[in-house]
């Protein structure tokens, strides 16, 4: 007869599963590396920006936190094992020993490290041969959008915001818990084990946890039990409960309203961020470019309705204003120049004995040095706001950088070439009015009039090509100046009508052919003259290195000549490129930028999503004035079994089911009911924040057309300014050759007024065009159709006006919502109009028509 063992209860495999358990537990403190976790973290919050950034109003692409090995913030080290940084050496010695007390012995297992920015970020500069970071507006950009910690700290901003909706996602995943404890107990008399008992016990359990979004609650495990009785003879005993527990709410914490809130918010906050990191984005353009900031970011917390951030402001900051600074610096030294040639003229004048007033010489002296002064000042004020714009980047200021960029070349009046032209000639005209230079002035000195004579040419040759340009530009003029001249202050005869005078603009032009033809002429006629000076050379007795007092007379007074001709040419050069200077035209009425804005602002979409999110609130702090009134739905079954391995089994599973319904009136809610009271109060102040908002956003809106309209007006204005400045520079100093007595007494004056007029009218003209520019960018921000290439450099829109704008299908309207009408169906009637001052409350009115009573007042304390 063959023996077959009876069958072992299922609970006789417990041991087995408790040992896979107890195995599994305790192999979990040992947990992933840190490195896993931070790439899990980075993979998950990649996955929701990627998918939250799909719309094309708001294309956040290859987002990282992940600095570029380029960077300035970039660190080398592990990035989950970074060294020490350099700390303070007192500081420090609390780290090792605090209040008596040994500290921790590890902190400098990862090493120490003595930089906190990349040690090899200057690496990857692109310097030019001389050490410099030539900076342009695209390198700029690149520069911030490598090295700015703003901009880095914007993204880290939205992965935080991405972060929390992992969290919230997390509360409805099936979550697992397992744990295991291990215990040897031992009981009897203190003076032995003789007759203790003693126990050996291991408890490994295994549980879930699942939430609804109705509210419901999922509890499930199951735990393993194994007693080893060691006292005795070995014995076993198992027990492996499995439980579980369910409770849905019917009333307070219950439905999708409420349970589904803090996702639901999470992930809006996301999708704002996303909106406002590509806002953001832009408006760092701006402030790079134009130094316009204040345009808000994402948040890593819980995002509110926003301000009205990036505003339009009427000047330029960043770099548009270094480079206007840097024309500035040029219109001054071209200032200097004029005040010094006069000075030399007019202190020659008084010498010869043409000029009796002294006080003509000392007064353009004292000109000279203010102007000089100036331009120091200048130079230096440039500097420190380079070194400000170099930190704004995120570079150091003792970095060597060169601000160069073509955009602001059309305001050189003059070109740089031809003031090189007139310092030569300028510089050979003051050694020979020097008495004490010109005996020893060498004969090979005549060498360099060949070279002198071909660049005078060359200048000529280009202010034809300016002329052209201006001929080019012509139809550009002619159309703004008609569009000017049809506005309102134009026709009122606000301003002088001559000013947007097409006729005039084509005289103009014909005038400067014609000037510049006679010009060449006179030019033509003194290179003649300064070609026979080879004569002289001829003449020259023995070819002697002394140069004749005849020489140097007709030397200087031909090279006179060549400089007054030279200044006419930049005159006419200056005139040329006064005209050719045009604004990008901008047409477009408050009323359409606002509708523009409310359709296209991502600020202003998030803003609304803020407004609905507060009203939500509503809903979830009124479900907790609710009573609490839950469905529980308890199990729980418990298999024994001992003597596992030898002996009869014993099988004694048992179990319990509860099911009922679990109640709680609403005897005390105070707090709820503050809190719900506080919700309505702060949806309507929300509501008052939002419609604020929208205030905000149409005045700005109504100030930047204003200004941008003010600057189109102002920037014709000032042209006429700037080209009557010219007009009476020449004149001015024509004034110096006159004969003495005719008129003058206040020559030297009168140049200096006219230098100094030219000089603010310069400066007032690029101001205009550089603030105008910015406006562009800011108006184009503002209207939330501002557009970035894969550089992140500005996409110029070109002419912005409200028939182009309809013509690209951007003029249009948010989608209708039909208003609900209010609960009982009637329609609030129209109160009358108030003919006097607005009626007191009843209680009010009661109180006033009471006597006057004396009022004793007492200061209680309460105790």
């Amino acid at each position: 007869m063959v023996h077959r063992p009876s069958p072992r209860p299922c609970c006789a495999r417990s041991p087995w599963l408790a040992l896979l358990l107890a195995g599994f537990v305790l192999s979990a403190p040992v947990g992933c590396s840190r490195s896993h976790y931070r790439v899990q973290a980075d993979r998950e919050v990649g996955c929701l920006i990627e998918s939250g950034s799909t719309d094309p109003r708001w294309p956040l692409q290859d987002y990282t936190i992940n600095p570029d090995q380029r960077a300035r913030f970039y660190d080398p080290n592990p990035a989950d094992c970074p060294p020490m940084p350099v700390d303070d050496p007192t500081s420090h010695r609390l780290m090792h020993c605090v209040d008596g007390k040994k500290g921790y012995k590890h902190w400098d297992d990862f090493g120490q490290t003595g930089y906190s920015d990349n040690p090899y970020w200057k690496a990857y500069l692109p310097l030019n041969e001389d050490g410099e970071l030539v900076l342009d507006r695209r390198a700029a950009v690149q520069m911030a959008l490598l090295h700015s910690p703003q901009y880095q700290t914007e993204l880290e901003d939205l992965y935080l915001s991405a972060l929390a909706v992992t969290f919230q996602r997390f509360q409805f995943d099936t979550q697992f818990f397992g744990g295991n404890d291990t215990f040897f107990r031992t009981t009897g008399p203190i003076s032995g084990f003789a007759n203790s008992n003693s126990t050996l016990t291991d408890d490994a359990s295994i549980s879930l946890r699942k939430n609804f979004a109705t509210g419901g609650e999922l509890l499930a495990g199951v735990a393993n039990s194994v007693v080893w009785e060691l006292g005795g003879p070995n014995s076993y005993r198992v027990t492996t409960p499995i439980t579980f527990a369910f409770v849905q709410p019917l009333l307070r914490a219950a439905g999708r309203a409420v349970v589904l809130e803090d996702l639901t918010q999470s992930e809006r906050d996301l999708l704002a961020n996303i909106r406002q990191m590509e806002r953001f984005r832009r408006g760092f353009y701006n402030a790079v470019v134009a130094g316009q900031a204040g345009v808000q970011g994402p948040t890593s917390g819980r995002v509110s309705l926003p301000s009205v951030s990036g505003g339009f402001t009427s000047s330029a900051q960043g770099m548009l204003s270094l480079l206007e600074r840097q024309v500035r610096i040029r219109n001054l030294e071209g200032n200097v120049a004029g005040i010094q040639d006069s000075l030399y003229q007019i202190e020659a004048l008084f010498e010869a004995g043409r000029e009796d007033d002294r006080q003509q010489v000392e007064l353009t002296r004292q000109s000279l040095y203010s102007s000089q002064s100036g331009l120091l000042g200048e130079r230096v004020s440039y500097q420190q706001s380079l070194d400000a714009y170099k930190v704004a980047l995120g570079l150091p200021p003792d970095l060597p950088v060169v601000i160069e960029d073509p955009l602001l070349d059309q305001f050189n009046l003059i070109d740089g070439k031809l003031m090189d032209t007139q310092d030569a000639v300028n510089e050979l005209l003051t050694l020979l009015r020097d008495d004490k230079t010109y005996p020893t002035l060498e004969i090979r000195w005549y060498d360099d009039l060949g070279p002198a004579r071909q660049l005078c040419w060359s200048q000529i040759s280009l202010v034809e090509d300016d002329i052209r340009k201006f001929q080019q530009a012509l139809p550009d003029r002619i159309s703004g100046l008609q569009m000017l001249g049809s506005r309102p202050e134009a026709q009122s005869g606000q301003i002088d009508q001559q000013i947007f005078n097409v006729e005039f603009l084509k005289e103009r032009l014909a005038k400067l052919q014609t000037d510049l033809v006679k010009l060449q002429a006179k030019m033509a006629k003194t290179l003649g003259e300064v070609e026979s000076i080879e004569k002289i050379r001829q003449a020259a007795a023995d070819n002697s290195n002394i140069m004749s007092d005849e020489a140097r007379r007709m030397l200087r007074d031909v090279f006179t000549e060549l400089y007054d001709e030279l200044v006419e040419l930049s005159l006419i050069e200056a005139r040329a490129r006064l005209d050719t200077s045009t604004l990008i035209p901008i047409e477009l009425t408050a009323e359409e930028a606002f509708d523009i804005a409310r359709v296209n602002r991502r600020d202003w979409m998030n803003a609304r999503a803020s407004l609905v999110d507060q009203w939500r609130l509503i809903e979830v702090a009124a479900n907790d004035l609710k009573s609490d009134l839950d469905v529980v739905v308890e199990g729980r079954a418990d298999p024994l079994a001992s003597n596992l391995f030898g002996g009869a089994p014993v099988n004694n599973t048992t179990g319990t089911l509860r099911v009922g319904l679990e109640f709680d009136a609403p005897l005390t809610r105070l707090a709820e009911r503050n809190s719900y009271r506080r919700t309505l109060i702060n949806y309507q102040r929300t509501r008052r924040a939002y419609y604020l908002f929208e205030d905000g956003i149409q005045e700005s809106l109504r100030n930047a057309t204003r200004q941008i309209r003010l600057n189109q007006i102002n920037f014709e204005v000032n042209r006429a300014a700037v080209f009557v400045s010219i007009i009476r520079t020449d004149l001015t100093r024509i004034g110096l050759t006159k004969p003495a007595g005719a008129g003058r007494q206040t020559s030297a004056r009168d140049v200096q007024e006219a230098l100094r007029s030219l000089l603010n009218a310069q400066n007032t003209f690029l101001r205009i065009w550089v603030n105008y520019e910015a406006q562009r960018m800011a108006l184009d921000l503002a209207l939330g159709t501002m557009e970035l290439d894969d550089l992140g450099m500005w996409i110029d829109p070109g002419p912005v006006t409200g028939d182009r704008l309809r013509a690209m299908n951007m003029l249009q309207s948010l989608p209708e919502i039909d208003g609900q009408a209010p609960q009982d169906g009637s329609t609030p009637p129209l109160a009358p109009p108030m003919a006097g001052p607005i009626p007191l409350p009843p209680v009010v009115q009661a109180a006033a028509h009471e006597p006057v009573r004396s009022v004793q007042v007492r200061h209680s304390v309460r105790r």
